[in-house]
């Protein structure tokens, strides 16, 4: 274990609180240690693996290294037990009655991080298909397969993709919040608190955040552009469009009306052919191209076409955000997810999560009809007072908004945000703010022009309770 176990958890939190931290550097402990007052985390040596947090009805699913604990010594009480992928208890988070100290068998980084890194995929499911595949398909195959055969086989893979155990849950995920709430929780039982204030997450005392976004795959989507944003123009929310430098002419014009109007323009990868992470080489030689489109359509924002990507080389382009990754996507070209409703940072810039999912994904590989999926999701979403980021496409294309049956469920969702408490923000205000509250010691960040504090606080049952700020 290296650096600070908690160093994710205070970031996240923003606590006001001093940290109880048990004696060690780090608050690392040893198998065979006894903890002083304080949360301790252990490090062990193990691989990691799949294992589940059972804290009272929330099942924690995780992937790390745990520290096995056979027999739960006299002087120590369970706060949760740890199982592993068979369901059989293997470690527990322990709380010591002698001085109060609580102890967790893993390391908290590397668990939080494991969601953003995506390490609980095996390498094998990280793409729907296997690489030299995935090249072919791309400059050779997809030009002259049939629609129908390339409709067959994406569905095809998205059914096998919901199916496997290895894939997050469909259609959201919270197994990451929940860790985090858990953590949070754990903390304040070592530090004797059952209620603790925190800096709240989003501005102006909302309770949850909501974030409009489009990715214009084609010229017709473009010439549709307008038509979306009226719709949206005239509920008084504002998104964003991410255009694809190499496929169509982006009119200065347009850029101009929409960002003179409030909306903004992201960059859409290079072309849409999903190579851009398929090598260094090509990476390098596509950055020219998409710095200058940036440049020129003043985007700080990237999101990947069919959202693939690097964790290692997104940070090498000059945005200050991405909005590559997804809450759960398992049915992507690049399965995965964070299991999280809320912002994270990916080397130097701040990762939008998509955390709806993608209309094409439910409306063309599903084949659901309606808006029910979105408004069940987002109202998960502001349950838990995270980030709604919104994906659909303009394009008059099969399974995207531009089909009528489509674009009605997009109103509706717009329609529900219009009439709702949410911060609606474009993306860029979204990562400008959670940066400069990340960026902030808990102190700080309750100083910031437009912070707010909400409340943590443990029932007589130890369940934890997220009270916002009051409006």
């Amino acid at each position: 274990m290296t650096g600070d176990p908690l160093e994710h958890v205070i970031a996240f939190w923003k606590p006001m609180m001093e940290v109880p931290a048990v004696g060690a550097p780090g608050n690392v402990l040893e198998p065979a240690q006894t903890p002083g007052h304080g949360f301790g985390a252990m490090a062990p040596a193990s691989e990691p693996r799949r294992y589940t947090i059972v804290d009272g009805p929330d099942r924690i699913r995780i992937f790390a290294a745990v520290e096995p604990i056979g027999a739960v010594p006299p002087s120590a009480t369970v706060v949760a037990e740890v199982l592993d992928d068979t369901g059989t208890p293997y470690s527990y988070v322990l709380r010591h009655s002698d001085n109060g100290a609580v102890v967790v068998p893993f390391d908290p980084t590397r668990a939080i991080e494991a969601f953003w890194h995506e390490d609980y995929l095996p390498r094998s499911r990280r793409s729907a298909l296997p690489k030299p595949l995935l090249s072919f398909y791309y400059t050779v195959a997809k030009r002259f397969m049939p629609a129908v055969v390339r409709q067959w086989l994406r569905r095809r893979l998205a059914h096998r993709a919901l199916a496997s155990p290895d894939m997050l849950t469909w259609p959201m995920d919270q197994d990451l919040d929940l860790l985090q709430r858990f953590l949070l929780k754990a903390l304040m039982l070592a530090a004797g608190r059952t209620e603790v204030e925190f800096v709240w997450f989003w501005p102006d005392r909302h309770p949850w955040a909501v974030t409009l976004t489009h990715d214009v795959e084609t010229g017709n989507g473009l010439a549709r552009v307008p038509h979306v944003a009226e719709l949206e123009r005239k509920r008084g929310l504002r998104s964003s469009f991410n255009m694809v430098p190499r496929d169509y002419e982006v009119p200065d014009a347009l850029v101009q009306d929409l960002t003179g109007d409030g909306f903004e323009i992201g960059v859409h990868g290079y072309t849409h052919d999903g190579l851009l992470f398929s090598s260094r080489a090509v990476f390098d030689e596509r950055t020219g191209t998409i710095e200058a489109a940036a440049r020129r359509w003043g985007a700080v924002g990237f999101r990947s076409p069919a959202t693939y990507r690097n964790p290692d080389w997104l940070p090498l382009l000059p945005f200050e955000y991405d909005s590559s990754y997804s809450n759960t996507a398992p049915c992507e070209p690049q399965p995965g997810g964070c299991g999280s409703f809320f912002p994270f940072a990916v080397g130097r810039m701040t990762e939008l999560p998509i955390t709806l999912p993608q209309d094409h994904t439910l409306f063309e590989l599903l084949q659901e009809s309606g808006p029910g999926t979105w408004l069940s999701v987002l109202s998960a979403i502001k349950a838990s007072h995270g980030m709604a980021c919104v994906l659909a496409h303009p394009d008059p294309a099969e399974g995207y908004m531009g089909m009528p049956e489509n674009q009605l469920a997009y109103e509706a969702v717009l329609d529900e945000v219009a009439a709702s408490d949410a911060w609606k923000a474009l993306p860029r205000d979204v990562a400008r703010w959670w940066r400069a509250r990340a960026e902030a010691s808990p102190e700080a960040g309750a100083l910031m022009e437009r912070a707010s504090l909400g409340t943590a606080r443990l029932d007589a049952a130890g369940r934890l309770e997220i009270v916002p700020p009051p409006a």
